[in-house]
């Protein structure tokens, strides 16, 4: 991250790399409220964002006796957009 920031400042000089570390962490809370809530997220030409949850199983490692069960786990599903698939189709 300290990257993005650091090349978001030197593109911005009248920014201080502080200020653009803030606004990020700000744009990154909105994002992961956004996903939490049961929204998605778009950003254009790159791809959308959404939270799903794999619904809870019962594990098949049977080393114990008993089958353990597995709780619902969430992922992050991204599905990319034009510019992404474009990039990747000629780097391919």
């Amino acid at each position: 991250m300290h990257k993005l920031i650091a090349k978001l400042a030197a593109k911005f000089p009248d920014l201080t790399e502080k200020d653009v570390s803030l606004s990020t962490e700000i744009i990154i809370e909105a994002m992961s409220a956004r996903l939490i809530g049961g929204g998605r997220i778009e950003l254009r030409g790159f791809g959308t964002f959404r939270l799903n949850f794999r619904p809870a199983a019962v594990s098949s490692h049977l080393i114990a006796h008993e089958a353990p069960r597995l709780p619902r786990s969430p992922e992050i599903i991204f599905k990319p957009g034009q510019v992404i698939r474009e990039i990747a189709d000629h780097e391919g």
